[in-house]
């Protein structure tokens, strides 16, 4: 009888050393995913917001009538990156009474929609830090209506997810 209390309170034993070395083992998993998940992936690029690949280098060719015939189409795009950089001054324009810049302060961004609330439809997005135009404040506070600077779009936005820019 001696023999089998031995060998009952060892089974019991190791069962509990057992429990307690995967409970530890599933915490300190558990501990390592949340740390890992917690650290924001880098921002994905898309179109526009691509780097610019580098200017092709200059070749030298042969003096012949096909380069002179291009050289004249080679200096119309020289020119026109000025006027495409003249461009941007005009956002500068006087705001609608009422309106103010602003900067979105959401990290995630924003989802612009057709109205005041999520029953309305999306019409676009906005990214963080992102200059807008704020329109209007409704007296609930609920929802902003913005204006995106760089491309027009306008449409409703959750409140308080906006920095004014002074």
């Amino acid at each position: 009888m001696k023999g089998f209390l031995i060998g009952l309170s060892k089974l019991i034993l190791g069962v509990v050393i057992a429990l307690a070395l995967l409970s530890m083992a599933g915490v300190a998993t558990a501990r390592y995913f949340m740390a890992r998940l917690a650290v924001l992936p880098p921002k994905p690029l898309y179109g526009a917001e691509l780097p610019a690949p580098p200017p092709p280098e200059p070749v030298d060719l042969a003096p012949a009538a096909a380069p002179e015939a291009t050289a004249p189409e080679s200096a119309a795009p020289a020119e026109a990156p000025p006027a495409v950089a003249d461009e941007p001054a005009p956002p500068a324009e006087a705001l609608p009474p009422g309106s103010y810049q602003a900067v979105v302060s959401q990290p995630i961004g924003l989802i612009i929609r057709s109205g005041p609330g999520t029953e309305h439809g999306q019409v676009g997005g906005v990214d963080y830090n992102a200059s807008v135009v704020v329109l209007e404040e409704p007296a609930n506070q609920g929802w902003i209506k913005v204006r995106v600077v760089s491309s027009g779009a306008e449409g409703w936005v959750k409140a308080g997810n906006t920095r004014r820019q002074e």
